[in-house]
């Protein structure tokens, strides 16, 4: 019992709201996106500043890799900002904010039923994006950079299907970064095209716009059709 009264009193204490234990799944959260939360919560109430996810993996009881995918998808349901700072070290760290748990609880307790279903589906869509970018780029996406993708789907309003086919693009340019792909999204959308079909279809009618602009060449030697004589009107063929 003194363990426990000294562990007690080492460790501290976490509040946690009982509103966001009744309703965390109204906003789109799960079970192991809570637990998550909970983790770091501790950690931040105990004065880190910058918490680590290997040590909220570690009390989880699993691998870090899965830690930061429920971060990543805490991120896409907008429950999650993630800051870059300098400490006081110099050295730059992720800040992990969690008040958008707490803005779609408010804006969850004033509406009388929540579109879950939706959000559950721009999520997930969003989370496909994430992994189609970090399979052709062929490494991990930044902090910085899952929060510039999802600036597309939550301030750009770009459907995730458009966004594939921005990827596809730079990826055929060769050019592997967000900038270049934000270039290609930003030229569709200042010449209207909204969805995957006109894009399609404006690729197309430029690719036959520039063959029939390109200059047609004269075919010699092997290539070269049959010759044709020539011969003057009033002349007798030989």
């Amino acid at each position: 019992m003194d363990q426990l009264a000294q562990a007690l009193i080492n460790e501290g204490q976490t509040a946690i709201p009982n509103v966001l234990l009744l309703h965390y799944r109204e906003i789109g959260m799960t079970n192991d996106e809570l637990m998550v939360y909970l983790q770091f919560k501790r950690l931040l109430d105990q004065g880190s500043q910058f918490p680590d996810a290997n040590l909220v993996a570690q009390s989880l009881g699993e691998d870090t890799n899965t830690v930061f995918q429920r971060l990543h998808e805490m991120l896409a349901k907008k429950l999650l900002t993630i800051e870059s700072v300098t400490a006081a070290d110099q050295k730059i760290h992720d800040r992990y904010n969690f008040t958008g748990i707490y803005d779609k609880l408010a804006v969850a307790l004033a509406k009388p039923a929540p579109a879950t279903a939706n959000t559950t589906d721009t999520g997930n869509a969003r989370q496909q994006v994430f992994r189609n970018i970090e399979q052709e780029f062929g490494r991990g996406l930044s902090s910085f950079e899952m929060e510039f993708i999802s600036k597309w789907f939550d301030e750009d309003h770009y459907p995730a299907e458009i966004i594939d086919l921005a990827l596809r693009e730079s990826v055929l340019s060769q050019v592997y970064n967000l900038k270049y792909m934000d270039r290609i999204l930003l030229n569709w959308h200042k010449r209207n095209l909204t969805t995957a079909a006109q894009i399609e279809a404006d690729r197309q009618s430029g690719l036959e716009k520039r063959l029939n602009q390109a200059p047609k060449t004269r075919q010699t030697g092997d290539n070269a059709g049959p010759k044709i004589p020539l011969f003057k009107l009033g002349e007798d063929q030989q």
